[in-house]
């Protein structure tokens, strides 16, 4: 199934890679939403986060080493769409899958949905590239190379 991403990124879809992909559930607490009981739209970014964290211990990259100072995991680039809002009280999941295209950046689409829905909230991409201690990009380290 693809994630919707539209015009503003580079493709109008965004495919899912089954054999990597992870679910990631949890509810929307009154710390993610605004007034109205809406989540506020930078939170998509950390629900992102979680769902990115999830699948990469899920493929047994424990997050320990994205601190590593000779290998610092970053974000390159985001590209979100944003469809419809999650509201106070909604049990989302987080739907997150991973590719490797080369040795320097790890691709992860990503969508958040309402449970029991296959339509996407907020569909987006988010790219990971990894940084030596000077701050510059370098190949991915060893531990991605079962991605």
């Amino acid at each position: 199934m693809p994630f919707p991403l539209g015009a503003a990124g580079k493709s109008d879809t965004i495919p899912v890679m089954p054999t990597k992909e992870h679910v990631h559930p949890f509810r929307v607490y009154m710390e993610d939403v605004d007034a109205q009981g809406i989540v506020y739209y930078a939170n998509y970014l950390r629900f992102f986060e979680r769902g990115r964290s999830e699948i990469l211990e899920a493929l047994g990259v424990p997050m320990a080493r994205a601190a590593d100072p000779d290998c610092r995991l970053v974000i390159y680039e985001i590209r979100v769409k944003y469809r419809r809002p999650a509201l106070l009280g909604d049990m989302i999941e987080v739907v997150t899958s991973v590719e490797r295209p080369s040795e320097y950046r790890l691709p992860f689409r990503q969508q958040v949905r309402r449970r029991g829905e296959t339509e996407p909230l907020v569909g987006g991409e988010v790219d990971i590239v990894a940084l030596g201690r000077a701050g510059a990009v370098r190949e991915l380290p060893p531990f991605f190379d079962a991605i």
